[in-house]
């Protein structure tokens, strides 16, 4: 038979697996309303790593001069409490985050944290020394098994982020992720309750009453997910549905379509950003997709190889294949082709995919060097291209790619406002390459073609495959075409793997970027 204290020991470990496994989930749910940008991620950290130490501090306060009967019903009324607040919480934030996001990122993910972790960080992490004060009368001269009770705890954190990754993650979405907690927590203290000897009938019945209400609050939301988030979605002529979700270790993509008396339209949605608009005939409403296929065929004479990183709805792909080219294609989610055949079209037969991380791939690409006529870069997650994939060492890898008259075409994110970060971009990417070019959007995107041949002496864009929709857009786009010169990056400095501060150089950019969006799209797109 288990004995009481082993109980305890074993609630402290699933206590500490959802303080870890919600502080995970939490993040998930921010970033589509604010971002993962370096000083997002770090405000995220630190709220965390506060309401613990409150937590911690409270509930060594919170046992001085109390009873064993005292202590263990402040100790099961911890996750009753947890319980609650996360119903609470996931009420609260579809509604609330919306108005955080447009008002501040920053700001309003420090609430937007509070608001998700506060009362169930704080009530979970307070078990912990409630559970040494009750331990005491056990062990008056030791350490009252303080040591262990923090040992139990912090590998229970450690199941609880690993449980979240490889299993929650890829099972649940992380609304109703974070509901199961709480009916995890709830039902656990309701469990113990009923087991325990010491608290008073009335003490029991009150904890156990409160945690079956924050159960009986999970499982109601859970349930109504769909018809409370389609109650916060104000009427506008654009009616969204959401046709597939897909969650992975790498984000939540979304599949929606976009019903408007201007016509309709299928969206790429990748935690809360889009990717991708195609229309119903399966063209592309997106410029990117178009300056990438117009500018690979514009630089390069009879291309007969690409190699393309970034599959997304997998369009650019689809024209390389239709123009007779032998195309890979790499991206690190295995969701991504599969969502770009079964909902845009994307035909793999005769393409080679890779599901590998980008920088992996073109690191190895000594068994393909020389190969590639074509490097398209389309490669974003979060709020812009990763950092590792920003530095000359990747760069270079991906020059080896191609062969001596190769050229890369990347979409890439840029300030808009400040050219300083945008400068070290293309000082990054000149350092492998002896000619770039750049092309910018009118709305502030911008578009780089690299190579280390000469450029053709003259370079024509027809455009016959882009919609009348984005001619005039495409046209101001090439018509920029500025060659960089070396003096423009005299002094400079590229980002480098030893030496890496894309995150922070573009953190403001890329949060302008993530509020635009945010305002854009309804709540109930943004709830993963």
């Amino acid at each position: 038979m288990v004995s009481q204290r082993k109980r305890y020991e074993l609630f402290i470990f699933i206590t500490g697996a959802v303080t870890l496994a919600l502080e995970v989930l939490s993040s998930r749910i921010m970033t589509p309303y604010f971002g993962v940008s370096l000083f997002i991620w770090s405000g995220i950290l630190s709220i965390t790593l506060s309401f613990l130490a409150i937590g911690y501090w409270a509930g060594g306060k919170a046992a001085i001069g109390k009873t064993p009967e005292q202590l263990l019903t402040l100790f099961l009324a911890g996750p009753a409490a947890a319980s609650i607040a996360i119903g609470i919480a996931a009420i609260l934030y579809p509604a609330v985050f919306p108005v955080l996001a447009e008002f501040d990122l920053v700001v309003g993910s420090f609430v937007g944290g509070a608001i998700l972790l506060a009362v169930p960080i704080v009530s979970l992490s307070a078990m912990n020394p409630l559970l040494v004060a009750l331990r005491r009368e056990s062990d008056p001269q030791g350490d009252a098994g303080a040591g262990w009770v923090f040992f139990v705890s912090t590998v229970g954190s450690v199941a609880g982020v690993l449980v979240t990754a490889f299993v929650f993650i890829p099972l649940f979405t992380n609304f109703r992720g974070m509901l199961l907690l709480g009916v995890v927590i709830g039902l656990g203290t309701m469990a113990l309750a009923a087991l325990a000897t010491r608290p008073t009938a009335s003490a029991r019945r009150a904890v156990m009453s409160a945690a079956a209400l924050g159960v009986a609050l999970c499982v109601a939301l859970a349930a109504g997910r769909d018809a409370y988030l389609g109650a916060l979605t104000a009427e506008s002529d654009i009616r969204f549905e959401i046709v597939a979700q897909y969650s992975s270790l790498y984000g939540t993509i979304k599949v929606v379509d976009a019903h408007s008396p201007g016509g309709n339209s299928r969206l790429y949605l990748q935690d809360g950003l889009v990717q991708n608009y195609v229309g119903t005939d399966g063209i592309s409403l997106s410029l990117h997709t178009h300056a990438l296929e117009e500018l690979s065929f514009a630089f390069t004479r009879d291309p007969r190889a690409a190699l393309v990183l970034g599959v997304a709805a997998g369009l650019v792909p689809m024209r390389f294949k239709k123009a007779g080219m032998a195309v890979t294609v790499v991206d690190i989610n295995p969701h991504s082709p599969e969502i770009a055949s079964r909902y845009f079209g994307f035909d793999p037969m005769g393409i080679d995919v890779r599901i590998q991380d980008a920088r992996t791939y073109v690191r190895g690409c000594h068994a393909d060097r020389g190969r590639f006529d074509v490097v398209v870069v389309d490669l974003f997650h979060g709020d812009g291209t990763p950092d590792y994939l920003m530095t000359v060492e990747f760069f270079a890898d991906v020059a080896a790619c191609l062969n001596r008259n190769g050229i890369v075409v990347m979409n890439i994110f840029f300030d808009s406002q400040d050219n300083a970060p945008n400068q070290r971009v293309l000082a990054t990417v000149a350092s492998a390459f002896g000619v770039v070019m750049e092309f910018r959007t009118p709305n502030g995107g911008a578009f780089l073609v690299a190579t280390n041949s000469a450029p053709p002496a003259q370079v024509s864009f027809p455009g016959t495959e882009v919609p009348e929709s984005l001619r005039s857009a495409f046209a101001a786009t090439v018509a920029f075409a500025h060659l960089i010169g070396p003096a423009e990056l005299q002094g400079v400095k590229p980002f480098t793997d030893h030496q890496n501060a894309f995150s922070f150089v573009f953190a403001r950019a890329q949060m302008e970027h993530r509020q635009w969006w945010a305002a854009g799209l309804p709540s109930g797109l943004l709830v993963n």
